[in-house]
């Protein structure tokens, strides 16, 4: 059985470690989105919290439709491309990936004569037209790639080889994202004005979006589907009936009555979520807690230095315990344990030592994340006959940027809550500007570990007791896949 299961690999190492900087490309932009977006428009730009919350209402709303359609469209209805050559997903990444790119630019481009005061509603329709942009290129991008991987790495071993290349390469991604756009970052944000702030985020959005086109060309060669993938995908068109095509409310309800899939995903959104609000509340803290926007570097350094290094561990320990619920849920533990001690932690080092133990779980998580959403995948392969990665990544994709709103609102509510203004870039200006210092300040530290030890406790629980997969029912699904052929 050992044989069956881990046959020869398909892919070479360099596709694999291609296919792996994927996740360095889009940690790129997706770390500098979280990290800038929020506290730019409201300690910069000014715009409301109100608003803000509205923002990101409107932007969950669109979530809500344009993933899960997208999800289902990209398997419901194949391009010309595939029909005639065989390619699923290859033309619709080189596709969406410019406009991505431009869209995230966009988000920093507020005209600088518009007032905080006097133009608040052009500002908040910038804001939105530019999220939607931003998230519907990410979403066709994102969905393709990520389907990808249990495509084109069918062998359990082989998916643990090639996942542990894009963990590598995707901390590598956030390590590049804030050394390189940090180079860029004002630090004497006291001395500089409104407009010559906003122009320094302009210029940080800049280098994230010309150091993206780079990046993007490393991954060609492991996002190319072959020609034994496009024989696959050939011969699923000609097996499809169209009499078996289900609407999408079917499959809605389908995908939602999944057992494996669903609390794959709560754990996901979870853990998700938990790094997100670190991510985005990092200047926060740098700058108002700690008062030294130039710690930021050392802080995020840590956690990354912790998820980086102890990849080779995780390699070896679900290698060891071929049972990717329970390492998944080791991570998990590792992520609580570290959140703890940020409800309390005042001086730069409690932070960083704090912050290398998450980077620790982080590493898990991520490494962890599509291999398990493989084995699901396979699971709903066995069950239908069908490979319809597509369908369940646009669910997952939803739940990322479901997240981010949710991050949004989270952060926004907490300062609303506990009177931390807008428009104040500086710990300086706040004293300044609220009543209760110290509870704006510890609004703060809701968003930064409260919220995220709530979720990855509930969330790893949630999985723990209910997620069904076992290693002898992953290993039975990859033989019945084998003799199904699909």
């Amino acid at each position: 059985m050992s044989d069956k299961l881990n046959p020869k690999y398909e892919n070479s190492k360099w596709i694999m470690a291609s296919y792996g900087s994927r996740e360095m490309f889009s940690q790129w932009i997706t770390s500098a989105f979280g990290l800038y977006t929020i506290v730019y428009y409201e300690t910069v730009v000014g715009l409301s919290q109100n608003l803000a919350l509205i923002a990101f209402v409107i932007f969950s709303l669109w979530n809500a439709i344009n993933d899960p359609i997208l999800g289902y469209l990209i398997e419901r209805f194949p391009l010309p491309w595939q029909k005639k050559k065989g390619f699923k997903r290859f033309p619709m990444m080189l596709i969406a990936v410019i406009p991505w790119l431009l869209s995230y630019y966009l988000i920093f481009l507020v005209p600088y004569e518009w007032d905080p005061l006097a133009d608040q509603w052009k500002i908040f329709g910038w804001y939105v037209f530019t999220l939607i942009l931003f998230d519907t290129a990410y979403s066709v991008l994102d969905i393709n790639s990520v389907s990808l991987f249990p495509e084109k790495f069918r062998i359990l071993d082989e998916r643990r080889t090639a996942q542990g290349f894009g963990t590598i390469l995707g901390i590598t991604g956030v390590v590049l994202a804030f050394l390189v756009t940090g180079m860029f970052f004002p630090q004497n944000m006291d001395l500089l004005s409104r407009e010559d702030t906003m122009s320094a985020y302009r210029t940080v959005g800049l280098v994230s979006t010309v150091g993206g086109i780079f990046l993007f060309l490393l991954v060609i060669p492991g996002i190319f589907e072959n020609k034994t993938m496009r024989k696959r995908n050939l011969q699923y068109l000609e097996e499809l009936k169209p009499e078996e095509q289900v609407s999408f409310f079917t499959k809605v309800k389908e995908v939602l009555s999944n057992k494996a899939f669903v609390f794959k995903i709560i754990f996901f959104f979870g853990y998700q979520l938990a790094v997100a609000l670190i991510n985005a509340s990092a200047l926060y803290v740098t700058i108002f807690l700690l008062d030294d926007p130039g710690s930021m570097i050392f802080l995020l350094g840590s956690m990354l230095v912790g998820a980086l290094i102890t990849v080779p561990l995780w390699v070896y320990l679900s290698k060891r315990l071929n049972n990717n619920k329970k390492v998944s849920i080791i991570g998990g533990i590792t992520m609580i344990i570290s959140l703890i001690p940020m409800i309390f932690v005042g001086g730069i080092i409690g932070w960083i030592m704090s912050l290398f133990l998450f980077g620790v779980g982080l590493g898990g998580q991520w490494f962890m994340d599509p291999p398990t959403m493989g084995d699901v995948l396979d699971d709903i392969a066995v069950r239908t006959g069908k490979r319809e990665p597509a369908v369940y990544y646009g669910y997952q994709t939803f739940f990322i940027r479901f997240g981010e709103a949710l991050k949004a609102a989270t952060i926004l509510l907490a300062h609303k809550f506990t009177g931390f203004e807008e428009g104040n870039k500086t710990l300086t200006e706040l004293a300044a500007n609220v009543n209760n210092l110290e509870l704006a300040l510890f609004g703060i530290r809701i968003h930064a570990a409260i919220v995220p030890a709530i979720l990855v406790i509930i969330t790893t629980v949630l999985f723990w007791r209910f997620y069904p997969l076992t290693p002898d029912k992953v290993a039975e699904n990859k033989l019945k896949l084998q003799e199904l052929d699909v």
